[in-house]
């Protein structure tokens, strides 16, 4: 094992991480909120039903809206922002490290290089930007994922196996992954195995495994399944979301070099320079010599080459065949979840970079001097994606101080009813974030309830959303604002009591066209207006409540299960040391 018989090659490995996570998240914890596109905490996320998937939204934040309200009430909404910021890429790389050594390819240094390259890299860097923290969180557990499925082989590893299959399940597209992929390696046989892996006690641990983790699922998919309306989508989202090429001669080698993000804003500024080009590509070469190594040495990576290529193909799907995909998205339920394939792509990214310490790994056996060699191969990813250092242009950003007052005001309210946000649009580019896009924080930053607008707008085109009831909200006002006619009956029927101003969005105010507004509270940058009368009751279907909350209460009970195992096996753990 090159460099292992120093103290300092068996503590690399995991130092290594610690380090990573520095040179990203340091500017990142300075006192402020990072919020940005898709990422939005707030000081207090009020627990409430709709966050659990009882609306007529699809959803999108299910379960993660319900963890930070959890979790918040313990820390604070900014202390939460920070910790997830430092949990992606120190999970990440922490898990690497982890999953190299349950290998056995090499030492710490070509370790070193696979744990950089699944820390340090486009796709990373991409969706960090565009905010998809839940998504990235069940990035940071595949590796963890795998780890654990290699080890109930041997019988162990269950509780370790639900808990990452749990962050998965944060978001739908990581629950879809990390199911894949944890299906994957349990029932693609390695080469060789021990004695009882074909036996009735292994089986049983994947039926277990797999069982825990659809349940763990069950939030989601149950909320989604279980909306009044068809969770059908745009068909033209499908270009719009489509994979990007970056300059790497197309979208297919782009994909291969981890990036290809629908949004180009969020694209790392040195992608498509000539050395990060020339490096992207390298690693590549590199990744795709230590596949074929990994082949030959343990046909466990057939598991991940095919959920890999999978990755892949739907990645792809978009570009090669948009007319099929958009007959999925506006025919199938569902089918929208795959509107934008390149977020599926973490698999590739986990197997290119295991592949490219295992190239490493061959390299160092044969050179003499190791530690130069592995060195620059850690610093490779690095190279490759400079601007990732220091957060990417991410930076920190505070509330304006008359929204706590109106958050306050609003929540004194009596009454039934939900307010709506003004301009009624899904993101604000405001100026306490020094003009950064973020998904409006109203809906999460104020405790009532809200009709989200989910209506995107992707280069200069709208795309229609899912939710009937926001749908009918927003063509009323654009009507009001169009010709002048009163939307107050559709908001009322909708179920709409408050509208919460955005001041410093500009635009009209809705007092052009709603004139019987009451003024309930004015600040510099919010002011919040009352609806004459009493909106309309919005009944949930009481079907559907139990639904909804008994895919909960299974997914709590397993994920409670999963925690007290392995609580205790750590408890053993430290009692033997």
């Amino acid at each position: 094992m090159e460099g292992g018989t120093t103290r300092l090659a068996r503590f690399l490995p995991w130092i290594w991480p610690v380090l990573l996570t520095v040179l990203i998240t340091a500017p990142l914890l300075a006192p402020g909120y990072v919020v940005g596109y898709d990422m939005v905490f707030v000081p207090d996320l009020t627990l409430r039903l709709d966050l659990f998937g009882v609306t007529t939204a699809l959803p999108r934040a299910v379960p993660s809206d319900v963890l930070v309200a959890v979790l918040d009430e313990v820390a604070g909404g900014q202390a939460l922002n920070k910790l997830v910021l430092v949990a992606i890429p120190l999970l990440s790389g922490l898990g690497m490290t982890a999953l190299w050594r349950a290998l056995g390819f090499g030492g710490p240094l070509a370790g070193a290089a696979a744990t950089a390259l699944y820390v340090w890299n486009p796709f990373v860097a991409e969706r960090y930007h565009l905010g998809a923290w839940a998504l990235l969180l069940g990035y940071a557990a595949l590796p963890w994922l795998v780890r654990s499925a290699l080890r109930l082989r041997h019988g162990q590893g269950l509780a370790g196996f639900l808990l990452a299959s749990a962050a998965c399940a944060l978001t739908a597209a990581g629950g879809i992954t990390g199911l894949l992929v944890g299906a994957a390696v349990l029932l693609l046989p390695r080469q060789a195995e021990l004695p009882e892996y074909e036996g009735p006690r292994y089986w049983r641990y994947v039926k277990y495994a797999l069982g825990g983790a659809v349940a763990l699922n069950l939030p989601w998919l149950v909320a989604g399944l279980a909306r009044t309306a068809a969770a059908t989508s745009d068909p033209a989202a499908v270009s719009a979301f489509a994979a990007r090429d970056e300059g790497y001669g197309g979208t297919l080698p782009t994909l291969l070099t981890l990036g290809g993000v629908w949004n180009a804003d969020v694209v790392p500024a040195s992608r498509g320079d000539l050395v990060p080009m020339v490096l992207g590509f390298v690693l590549l070469v590199a990744a795709v010599a230590g596949v074929v190594i990994w082949w030959r040495w343990d046909r466990a990576v057939r598991a991940l080459v095919v959920v890999a290529l999978l990755a892949v193909v739907v990645a792809m799907a978009g570009v090669v065949a948009p007319g099929a995909m958009a007959w999925i998205v506006r025919e199938v339920p569902g089918g929208g979840l795959f509107r934008d394939g390149q977020r599926y792509l973490a698999p590739l990214v986990l197997l290119e970079s295991v592949g490219f310490g295992a190239a490493m790994a061959a390299v160092l056996r044969v050179v003499p001097v190791k530690w130069i060699v592995g060195a620059t191969a850690a610093l490779v990813p690095i190279a490759a994606l400079p601007s990732l250092a220091g957060g990417d242009g991410l930076k920190a950003a505070q509330y304006p101080a008359d929204w706590a007052e109106a958050r306050r005001v609003l929540a004194n309210e009596k009454g039934p009813g939900e307010f709506i946000p003004w301009p009624y649009e899904s993101y604000r580019a405001p100026d306490w974030n020094q003009r950064r896009p973020v998904l409006d924080p109203m809906p999460r930053y104020f405790s009532k309830p809200s009709v989200v607008p989910d209506e995107l707008i992707v280069d200069g085109h709208r795309l229609a959303g899912e939710d009937p009831r926001a749908t009918a909200i927003a063509t009323a006002l654009r009507e009001a604002v169009r010709d002048g006619s009163d939307p107050t009956a559709v908001l009322k029927q909708q179920g709409v009591a408050w509208l919460v101003v955005d001041r410093e969005a500009g635009g009209p105010s809705p007092r052009n066209f709603t004139p019987q507004l009451s003024e309930i509270f004015s600040g510099p940058t919010v002011s919040i207006y009352r609806l004459p009368g009493t909106p309309a009751e919005q009944k949930a279907r009481p079907w559907s409540v139990v639904l909804v909350l008994t895919a909960w209460t299974l997914a709590g009970a397993v994920l409670a299960a999963a925690t007290v195992s392995a609580s205790t096996a750590l408890v053993r753990v430290r009692a033997r040391l």
